[in-house]
């Protein structure tokens, strides 16, 4: 193939082994942070003379993650919804459902787990137990009334 057909706009494998750094730290819960790092224990363990591509990338993912991460402390203020916290919600057809406001990187959307920095989250946060927020979804937007705020854990 003639050099006119490649992309030199593509990076060298070389180039992809560094992960571009966060210039700002974000936040991470105690739990979340030692979640992530027992995963890397985990896989140093698995196999450490000849790990996966898979598993190599996963560690620098995660070496990253926890030298770019902030400990903080739950943000339960006056009993308004904030990082850290367990926010129940109810919809209008009695449904109810938790969720724990969390940093990005230890986000799980399995375990109830969102991104402060969710739409989700954006909604809920500042909101005490019986105030009313409005969640944008994909789906359509939903009114809930908040049920109770706790510190999640």
């Amino acid at each position: 193939m003639s050099k006119a057909f490649t992309n030199e706009d593509t990076p060298t494998p070389d180039e992809t082994e560094a992960l571009p750094r966060r210039e700002r730290r974000l936040p991470i819960t105690a739990a979340g942070y030692a979640r992530l790092r027992r995963e890397l224990d985990e896989l140093a363990q698995r196999n450490p003379t000849a790990p996966s591509e898979i598993g190599r990338r996963r560690v620098r993912v995660l070496v990253q993650i926890l030298e770019s991460v902030d400990v903080v402390e739950p943000a339960l203020v006056d009993g308004r919804a904030g990082f850290g916290t367990r926010v129940t919600v109810e919809d209008g057809d009695g449904r109810q459902i938790a969720y724990d406001l969390v940093g990005p990187d230890e986000a799980d959307l399995a375990a109830g787990q969102i991104s402060i920095a969710s739409p989700v989250a954006q909604a809920l946060l500042g909101k005490r137990a019986g105030d009313a927020a409005v969640l944008r979804r994909p789906k359509g937007d939903v009114e809930v009334t908040v049920l109770s705020v706790a510190a999640a854990g």
